[in-house]
């Protein structure tokens, strides 16, 4: 017996309110983010300025820039492996995480609870696979750009000539580079939604994951795609409802309830939409691919589909 798109949502969105510690892992990573980039900040500052922050206060704009130009000349070496354990280490955290939330999302789906235990097994079981998957991800979007180098190479050759045709030609292929950039991305992003699920669930490696991934979207392209553009439709409402909420905090002038809002909405977030795609990603998966589903007794016979 097999669920439609429909039914997944409506299931998934039960198995949330069922299980609202799967946001935990999120919201772990959250302030585990938020902290290394503030230990980050406060690392580059005194790599830049260490012994000129006593002084900097005193300082003119233009010194200030002066200083600023200098410093980062004389310490790019160190800016730049600061910058790489920064990311290297952001990027793990965040495949432990998340691996924790698909791992919880799996038990919750097949079992119909979940714990924090079920959170820690699957982050340290599948975190490096999840890395390595988001590293290739990455760099597979990086490839992309391809699109807007004969642009740019074109534009720049023509940069003095700014009324000539080849320079018009350069700016047109450059805007068409970067719009077919986004198109690839946007079809990267639906094409692979569902590797990093593929690898938790499976327990596989980073390149069988993508494999994986790719095969099951080939298979279900209409579900991937629909699921896709639900989620994107509910993640712009919220960022929209968000966003005039906040310039209507703004407009009131009050910077402390204004910064109230940006951490709360931000966490509120992570509650709630964040765990709750990660629910419908994972039984997606799992129902598509004949994985054992937790049968709750409360819905009835009617809901259950052959699809």
């Amino acid at each position: 017996m097999s669920e439609n798109l429909e039914n997944i949502i409506t299931k998934g969105f039960h198995s949330w309110t069922r299980n609202l510690n799967i946001c935990i892992p999120l919201l772990i990573n959250y302030v585990v983010q938020f902290t290394v980039m503030f230990f980050a900040a406060i690392a580059a500052m005194l790599l830049f300025f260490g012994q000129n922050l006593s002084g900097m206060a005193s300082m003119t704009e233009d010194e200030l820039i002066d200083l600023m130009s200098v410093s980062i000349m004389e310490n790019l070496t160190g800016a730049i492996i600061i910058a790489f354990l920064v990311i290297l280490i952001l990027l793990l955290f965040d495949a432990y995480f998340f691996a924790g939330a698909v791992g919880m999302s799996q038990n919750a789906t097949a079992n119909g609870d979940t714990s924090i235990t079920d959170m820690f097994n699957a982050g340290s079981s599948n975190f490096i696979n999840i890395f390595l998957a988001n590293v290739l991800i990455m760099l597979m979007m990086i490839a992309g750009i391809i699109f807007v180098v004969p642009g740019a190479i074109l534009t720049r050759n023509y940069m003095e000539v700014v009324e000539s045709t080849p320079f018009t030609s350069g700016i047109l292929l450059l805007l068409m580079g970067i719009v077919i950039w986004v198109i690839y991305l946007l079809v990267l992003n639906v094409v692979l939604a569902i590797v990093l699920y593929s690898i938790v669930i499976e327990r596989t490696g980073a390149m069988d994951g993508i494999i994986r991934g790719y095969e099951f979207f080939m298979e279900n392209k209409l579900s991937v795609f629909v699921l896709w553009l639900v989620i994107f439709l509910l993640s712009t409402v919220v960022a929209v409802i968000f966003f005039f909420t906040g310039e209507v905090i703004a407009l009131i002038g009050s910077d402390g309830l204004n910064m109230i809002w940006s951490l709360g909405s931000q966490v509120l977030i992570l509650v709630t939409i964040q765990p709750l795609i990660v629910i419908w990603w994972t039984r997606l998966y799992m129902v598509r691919t004949g994985k054992n589903i937790h049968i709750d007794e409360l819905l009835t016979d009617d809901w259950e589909q052959s699809g």
